[in-house]
């Protein structure tokens, strides 16, 4: 992709453009905020870096980049934690500003920015990108901050500190000073204090004065140490440069192109991730996607079927049809506005869904239904599990949203920047939410984070990866493989199940107690052969469930039924094989007169393996929340 940097002159915004580098992209241009005219000083922003401004056009000559600035003019009047714009006067505008005349004229499709921990500029770089149409490029992004300077320090960034404010650190000691040379000293820091060895909280700024990627070393001349707020425990201060020159690097070196000079270097990259996770994963070729042979499962589904809604207490669980009417724009607008509808009637909006599953009859549709869904939702979109089902041909797609009352109670996690930390969400969704106990994550695909595509091996892989990145999601969410209480896989190829549900990495991975289910269905998101779709519980109480496969439906029928004792509860029902809706119902009835539940057509559904080969399968699933875990 063609990428603008936006850079301070640090150390993060500088390692970020050779993790572009490395990955492929093309960097054309560099943009950066500085301070007012008028101001002399260094501005306290709770988004950018202005400590060294004034080196900023060095740093572009050195890189050989052409740099556009803006004066920044607004301040920070929107801190909350999401931010979703425009709000006139906040600083985040001129962010906007500044990046659209970068792409009109360089024809821009990313920007890279250095963030490592701090969700505050992440989500506002973020929301800046989306409404320009661009990605966000963020690869130093969750890195763990010790290996992160090892490794900055590694690929020859030089850089000296620019800004102290932080205990142990001294304007009049260490402005000025290497970062090789600190190294030490903020580790035993870190160690002491816990302060951030790579200044994540703002603990310390810097000034790259060589990198391989520029074409002249900048050397200073000249410096001035201006202390900003005198203290005996942790004194402000920060460097300002008077006098420096460049000096330039041999021919043979700049004749280089940055691909060449960066492929050596001894950084993680999209490249590093695949062959270290193909090291210790099953390994197979890839195989291409080959739709399986089947037809729609379900002919129609009775009326009463297609919106139906439970509440209790807490919550409201919905779940309701887009039929086909041939305008797919219209149908799947004429859904959203009708579950939003009958969310309201239950004193609830989209803020409180807590997550969605979406059953699409058509996963070639997914682009066109996507683009309508996006518009429903602001910042922190609800989670969401996204696969093909063998609907009935009159239905488009089929949704399921869980509701929680209070939508306080829900923390959201929503990364869109591309980086090496898990994948970035394609679409309007969040990596997870949490509710009370309950940690929803969203449908898993085995994709390399850095390069947003399925890493090249077979599904023993994929399957591993996939479920992987629902571990690194939960991490950050405060839960461990410890705390599953449910684990889906979903999966296109019925030779798959086996390993899907038996194979010693899922074994190891999942608690015994768990409900884990392996689900076929015709397709999956970007033709992947593996999607997991993980809940975790922090009190570990496990979801009702009832999964049984046999030859005779009415076996099937008084099994499910006489299990279904909890009225009040809600369950995702998936029917396989050759089941007539009515008649399953009918049967199930028969035993539970309670029973209302919607039957999502898939090609199989098993718990156990030798379920495979039955002509009837049903599994019917506890809806995390319901009456456990709030």
């Amino acid at each position: 992709m063609r990428v603008a940097g936006l850079i301070s002159g640090g150390k993060d915004s500088c390692f970020n453009l050779l993790k572009c580098v490395a990955e492929d992209h093309n960097v054309v241009a560099l943009a950066n905020l500085h301070p007012p005219i008028d101001n002399n000083g260094e501005l306290d922003s709770y988004m950018y870096q202005t400590a060294g401004h004034e080196m900023i056009g060095c740093v572009a000559q050195a890189l050989g980049l052409p740099l556009h600035r803006r004066a920044l003019q607004g301040t920070s009047l929107n801190i909350a934690e999401g931010y979703k714009g425009p709000h006139a006067g906040d600083e985040v505008e001129d962010l906007f500003e500044l990046i659209k005349g970068v792409k009109e004229e360089h024809k821009i499709e990313a920007v890279a920015v250095g963030a490592v921990l701090s969700d505050y500029q992440r989500v506002r770089v973020e929301d800046v990108c989306s409404r320009l149409g661009l990605n966000c490029l963020s690869y130093l992004w969750s890195r763990d901050q010790a290996q992160l300077l090892e490794e900055i320090l590694a690929c020859q960034i030089d850089a000296v500190l620019v800004k102290v404010a932080s205990i142990g650190l001294d304007p009049k000691l260490h402005l000025n000073q290497s970062l090789s040379t600190m190294k030490d000293h903020l580790s035993k820091l870190n160690k002491d204090y816990g302060v951030h060895v790579c200044g994540e909280g703002g603990e310390y700024e810097t000034l790259t004065l060589d990198c391989p990627l520029y074409n002249s070393k900048i050397v200073i001349d000249e410096c001035e140490t201006v202390i900003h707020a005198d203290s005996d425990i942790a004194p402000v201060g920060y460097l300002k440069v008077k006098k420096y020159h460049l000096e330039p690097k041999p021919a043979e070196f700049t004749s280089l192109s940055w691909a060449d000079r960066v492929k050596q270097l001894p950084m993680a990259t999209s490249e590093t991730f695949t062959a270290e996770f193909l090291s210790r994963a099953t390994h197979s070729p890839p195989l291409k996607y080959v739709r399986p042979e089947t037809t729609n499962l379900v002919s129609e589904w009775p009326e009463k079927y297609k919106t139906f809604v439970v509440e209790t207490e807490n919550e409201v669980f919905c779940s309701l049809q887009a039929e086909k009417t041939g305008d797919l724009v219209s149908d799947t607008k004429g859904l959203m506005d009708r579950l939003q509808e009958v969310l309201a009637a239950h004193s609830c909006g989209f803020p409180n869904l807590s997550y969605v599953l979406l059953y699409i009859s058509d996963m070639s549709q997914f682009v066109n239904i996507n683009a309508v869904y996006t518009t429903y939702f602001g910042i922190n979109p609800p989670p969401r599990i996204c696969v093909e089902a063998a609907l009935p041909s009159t239905s488009l797609f089929h949704a399921q949203v869980l509701c929680h009352k209070d939508p306080t109670l829900k923390k959201t996690r929503h990364v869109q920047s591309i980086s090496h930390w898990a994948p970035s969400c394609i679409g309007p969704y969040s990596q997870a939410s949490h509710v009370g106990s309950n940690v929803f994550v969203s449908g898993q695909i085995p994709f390399v984070p850095g390069a947003m595509k399925a890493v090249p091996t077979g599904f023993p892989g994929q399957c591993q990866l996939a479920l992987e990145h629902a571990l690194t999601v939960g991490e950050v969410m405060g839960v461990t493989s410890e705390h599953i209480t449910s684990a889906h896989c979903y999966v296109y190829n019925e030779e798959d199940v086996a390993h899907a549900l038996s194979s010693s990495y899922v074994r190891s991975t999942i608690p015994s107690k768990a409900e884990t289910l392996c689900v076929v269905v015709p397709r999956l998101p970007r033709d992947v052969s593996a999607e997991w779709h993980v809940n975790f519980n922090l009190e570990g109480v496990v979801p009702h469930t009832i999964a049984t496969g046999d030859d005779d439906l009415k076996k099937v029928c008084t099994e499910v039924g006489s299990k279904m004792h909890q009225s009040n509860l809600y369950f995702v029902f998936y029917s396989a094989g050759s089941i007539d809706v009515n008649q399953l119902i009918a049967g199930i009835k028969e035993v539970n007169s309670n029973h209302l539940f919607v039957p999502i057509p898939v090609i199989k559904v098993v718990s156990e393996v030798e379920h495979l080969t039955k002509k009837y399968q049903v599994a019917c699933v506890q809806v995390p929340g319901y009456g456990y875990g709030l």
